[in-house]
C-alpha cells in the first residue's frame, strides 16, 4: 500500500505523519502543525514564554492558563493517580517526604500549584500531542492517520487493510549513514497508542564517568537506574501506552507482571539485552503483524 508521508525535526527527535489517502498529505499537516504550536507554547520546558515556565514562575502564585495546558494538565494527573504516583509531573521537586503533592494543585479558575512546586510534563506532553494532532488530523483528512512524535505514535481514523507498519526499538531516531536502529517491526491494526520509554538515550556522564538517566523515580527522587533498558507498550492512547510504559521502567523488577495485570500488550528488554513479551506482545521479531492497541 501506498501511504502519504512527512517527516521533520520536533524536540531533538523527528516526527512522522502517515495518512492513508496520500493527496489529503497537506491538510492532515496542517493540522498536526497547529497541535504542535499550541502543546508547544502551552507547555514547553524549553522556552521562556510558554504558560509551565510562568506557572513555575509562580512560586504558588495564581496563574490564568489556558485550554491545552489544563488539558496536558489533567492527563498528567490522571497519570498520577493511575500508577500511584511512578509518573508524576511534580516528581523533579525535592521534597522531603515525597508525599503525593501533585493531589494538592488547584484547579479553579485559575491555577495554584503549592509553594516550592515545579512542574514538569516530560513525554506525557508529547503523547498528548499525538493523540490530539492525530484525531484532529484524521477528521480534517477524511482517512487514517498516524502521527508519531519523538517516538511516540497515535494511530486514528479508519486502519488501513495494511495496517500501519511501525519499528520499535531503543531510539526512534536512523543513524548517521540512515540505517534503522535494531528493534521490531510491527504493524498496528486498530486505532490508539504506543510508546516507549528508554534508558538508553538521553542520558547524561556526571564526572567521574557515572551515567544517569532522564527517568526520575518520585519515590527517591533519584535518576531511573534499570533493570529495563527499553519499555514499549500498547493501549487505548498514546497517553495511557505512554503512562504505563514509564511506570513500568521506574518499577523495575515487576513491571511484567504490574503490565499483564492490566492486560496491556509490552515488550521490554533488559539492560543485559535480552527480550521478553506481556500480554499478548508477539516475540518472534519476524511476525507480521499484531493487534496492539484498543
Amino acid at each position: 500500500m501506498t501511504y502519504g508521508k512527512e517527516s521533520f525535526p520536533l524536540w531533538g527527535g523527528t516526527a512522522t505523519l502517515l495518512v492513508a489517502e496520500p493527496d489529503r498529505l497537506e491538510v492532515a499537516r496542517q493540522m498536526v502543525d497547529q497541535v504542535i504550536a499550541e502543546v508547544d507554547l502551552a507547555c514547553s520546558a524549553y522556552r521562556g514564554d510558554s504558560e509551565l515556565a510562568r506557572v513555575n514562575a509562580a512560586n504558588g502564585g495564581p496563574v490564568r492558563v489556558g485550554a491545552t495546558f489544563l488539558a496536558v494538565l489533567e492527563a498528567a494527573l490522571r497519570a498520577a493517580e493511575a500508577t500511584g504516583g511512578l509518573v508524576d509531573p511534580s516528581a523533579g521537586t525535592v521534597w522531603a517526604d515525597r508525599r503525593p503533592i501533585w493531589r494538592a494543585i488547584q484547579i479553579e479558575e485559575t491555577l495554584t500549584l503549592p509553594a516550592g512546586m515545579r512542574l514538569d510534563f516530560g513525554a506525557v506532553g508529547k503523547a498528548f500531542a499525538a493523540d490530539r494532532a492525530a484525531e484532529l488530523a484524521a477528521g480534517e483528512a477524511e482517512c487514517g492517520v498516524l502521527v508519531a512524535l519523538a517516538g511516540d505514535i497515535a494511530v486514528a481514523g479508519p486502519v488501513p487493510d495494511a495496517g500501519w507498519p511501525v519499528r520499535v526499538a531503543d531510539d526512534h531516531r536512523t543513524g548517521r549513514h540512515g540505517e534503522l536502529p535494531p528493534g521490531q517491526d510491527i504493524v498496528l491494526r486498530v486505532p490508539g497508542g504506543l510508546a516507549t520509554s528508554s534508558l538508553a538515550v538521553r542520558t547524561r556522564t556526571l564526572p567521574g564517568g557515572k551515567v544517569i538517566t532522564h527517568i526520575v523515580d518520585p519515590r527517591s527522587g533519584l535518576p531511573v537506574r534499570g533493570p529495563w533498558r527499553t519499555v514499549s507498550v500498547a493501549a487505548g492512547s498514546c497517553v495511557d501506552a505512554n503512562t504505563a510504559s514509564t511506570a513500568a521502567i521506574v518499577r523495575g523488577h515487576d513491571a511484567t507482571d504490574w503490565l499483564a495485570s492490566r492486560a496491556l500488550p509490552a515488550r521490554l528488554v533488559h539492560a543485559d539485552g535480552w527480550m521478553t513479551t506481556v500480554a499478548g506482545w508477539p516475540a518472534d521479531t519476524d511476525w507480521p503483524g499484531v493487534k496492539v492497541a484498543g
